[in-house]
């Protein structure tokens, strides 16, 4: 099986008054690049400024100056639309063909998106990314008919299913390899199966946070609930067959590496409590980062009455409405659940232990409108254009403000450029709250990036000025039977108490057991460091045990997982093929390998916002090296993931 990400659009039949009502819901990055594929003419690169980041943006509506998506004109948006009506009309007259553009021309497109100055390994990444020529090119497959059957032979067991699980059986099947997957829940869908709080929804926006060879034109808003999202894993499961490979309600309890078979021994149990082994020659764990609930630590937290819940096990049918209800925490869930419990609890307390910086986006809740659908379903490559320029201005584009300056001296801040971007989100907030004291409370004092940073079109702030809702930034000292004792001595009866309180980040692959080579216990090996791994996939002394969504892979900045658990996953394949190629039984990555790259790992987190002294954050460790966070950009783990040393490995 080989997948492919072919063109193809559906017939427009809309009339021209129409398309140019529909032109006005458009990105206009992307309708650049879909004119010049229409017309094959790049004046009109010469003619437009490159697209710009958010935070230009930003900054220049801060100062006044009207900048629409991207950073464009009203004036220029407007002529590009007329331009785009023209060549849109020509290309239906020719009958909708696309002459092939020329090598010069495609990268004429790439530097635009990205700037005059481009590495050339850049444009190698922007081309696999955006398939063009409508080759997948991160899947393997063997036309070696020796090959096909050593792959045959090479059963896998893959934990979870959830976006890496689901991408991982897609890839094993496409290369002829047998799996089975071990999800714990009754579904698809891992942290979007098990998150069903009110108001839960990706932050990062729905059009990249896909698959590439399976995008997704159908998102009902620009960032998806976890319903739609849930829904979107499941369908890809069974579009491309994955389910039927999957044991659902079911752990990996073990797993247990015989150095003499060179095999894994998976045992599992299912919702009946019956036990089973799995032989497999590897073992890829998509259980990711998110997937354990962290109750907080309360004396007497277990002797309050009422309904105690977790942000991460929303019971079905928990009906808060008219209650009074206390949500514990401030990060990215509660900045969810919030504003719909105050919508209807009859008082809400939030008892926040710091503020978050946010960044303003009025399209936060938006719909995706009949405009845009339309131009994903029927223009030519403005779906690409659309997912690359999601991913690229909100990752590429911040980075930089992200890295510490030695020379910068300030407690709010790591350098100028940071500096400039808590200027811009300050004044959202400012903009947003007119009560001092409540400004006092919700805006950060420590440097923006060092914690994540959330989408918010106002919403969040609103919520917060309602009369039923208080923040409370005091500590808490106790939970008794009837409500909350924070450190002021104050009592807050409550009938109801939601954990959003984040997850065992820090403890990957927990609770399984795993034994390596010579019965290394992984747990004991990952004792003092809360996890460590070469690239976040492979662990010395474990031989063909591969990790998604691994130790030190959680993107920071905006950005779609998606796209990285597709690198993770072509590197899984990548070492699949050199045991395959190589007839080998095992491979195990060099502990200098991985601990020349864990130093790297650390140095450059450490010169991060978020690895600042300055911050507290679920990213570190309680010895404050920080587990969770990829520190290069986007770019450099592509390019570390992009082929398999054999150098890097024990090949045996």
């Amino acid at each position: 099986m080989s997948l492919q990400a072919s063109l193809s659009l559906q017939p427009i039949t809309e009339s021209p008054e129409v398309i140019a009502g529909y032109l006005k819901e458009l990105n206009t990055a992307a309708l650049i690049m879909s004119v010049v594929h229409m017309t094959g003419d790049t004046r009109l690169l010469q003619e437009l400024p490159t697209p710009r980041t958010l935070d230009v943006v930003a900054a220049g509506a801060a100062g006044g100056e009207e900048l629409l998506e991207g950073g464009y004109t009203p004036a220029q948006v407007a002529d590009l639309h007329q331009r785009a009506l023209t060549a849109i009309a020509d290309w239906q007259a020719r009958g909708c063909t696309l002459e092939p553009l020329t090598d010069t021309t495609i990268q004429a497109l790439y530097r635009f998106m990205c700037g005059a100055d481009v590495d050339p390994e850049y444009l190698e990444f922007i081309d696999e990314e955006v398939a063009i020529d409508g080759v997948d090119r991160r899947g393997l497959h063997f036309d070696d008919p020796a090959l096909q059957a050593r792959a045959a032979e090479f059963p896998v067991v893959v934990i979870g299913a959830g976006m890496g699980g689901v991408l991982a059986g897609i890839r094993l099947a496409e290369a002829g390899i047998p799996y089975t997957i071990i999800e714990k829940n009754p579904g698809v869908g891992g942290t979007w199966y098990e998150n069903r709080y009110p108001g839960c929804r990706v932050d990062v926006p729905g059009h990249s946070y896909s698959y590439s060879f399976a995008p997704n034109h159908d998102w009902s808003s620009h960032f998806p609930l976890a319903d739609e999202i849930r829904a979107y894993f499941d369908n890809c499961a069974r579009r491309f067959d994955v389910t039927p490979h999957i044991r659902f309600s079911t752990e990996v309890v073990a797993a247990h590496y015989n150095d003499e078979t060179a095999c894994w021994q998976v045992y599992v149990r299912d919702a009946q409590g019956k036990e089973s082994v799995l032989q497999a020659r590897a073992v890829i764990s998509a259980v990711g980062q998110l997937n354990r609930p962290k109750m907080p630590d309360i004396p007497g937290l277990s002797e309050f009455q009422g309904p105690v819940v977790h942000s991460g096990a929303w019971p079905q049918g928990l009906d808060l409405a008219g209650k009074r209800v206390a949500v514990i925490g401030s990060g990215a869930s509660a900045f969810q659940i919030i504003p719909e419990l105050a919508a209807t609890a009859s008082h809400l307390v939030a008892l926040q232990r710091s503020p978050v910086w946010m960044f303003p986006n009025p399209g936060y809740h938006a719909d995706v409108g009949q405009g845009q659908r339309w131009a994903l379903e029927k223009l030519p490559y403005y779906s690409k254009w659309y997912r690359f320029w999601l991913f690229y201005t909100s990752v590429e584009g911040v980075y930089s403000q992200t890295l510490v300056d030695p020379a910068w001296n300030s407690t709010r801040s790591v350098s100028a450029s940071n500096d400039a971007m808590r200027e811009v989100l300050t004044a959202w907030i400012q903009s947003q709250i007119q009560d001092p004291d409540l400004l006092d409370k919700v805006l950060p004092t420590y440097p923006p990036f060092g914690k994540r940073i959330l989408q918010d079109n106002g919403t969040y702030l609103a919520a917060l000025q309602r009369d039923t809702v208080e923040v409370v930034t005091a500590g808490i000292r106790c939970v008794d039977g009837e409500g909350i004792v924070t450190e002021d001595g104050r009592h807050h009866a409550v009938d109801a108490i939601v954990c959003a309180t984040g997850f065992h980040a820090d403890r990957f692959l927990f609770p399984m057991q795993f034994t390596g080579r010579g019965g290394v216990q992984l747990n004991a090996q990952w004792s003092e460091t809360n996890g460590r791994a070469y690239l976040g996939i492979t662990v010395p002394n474990f031989p063909n045990l591969f990790c998604i969504y691994g130790p030190n892979t959680n993107l920071v900045v905006a950005g779609s997982i998606a796209h990285n658990a597709e690198s993770q996953v072509h590197y899984i394949l990548e070492c699949i093929r050199l045991l395959l190629e190589g007839d080998l039984r095992s491979l195990e990555c060099r502990q200098d390998v991985h601990d020349r790259y864990n130093e790297r790992v650390d140095a450059v987190n450490a010169a991060t916002a978020w690895g600042s002294p300055l911050v507290d954050n679920w990213y570190k460790n309680a010895a404050g090296r920080v587990t969770a966070n990829l520190p290069f950009r986007i770019i450099d783990y592509w390019k570390m993931t992009r082929h398999a040393n054999p150098d890097d490995f024990l090949l045996r």
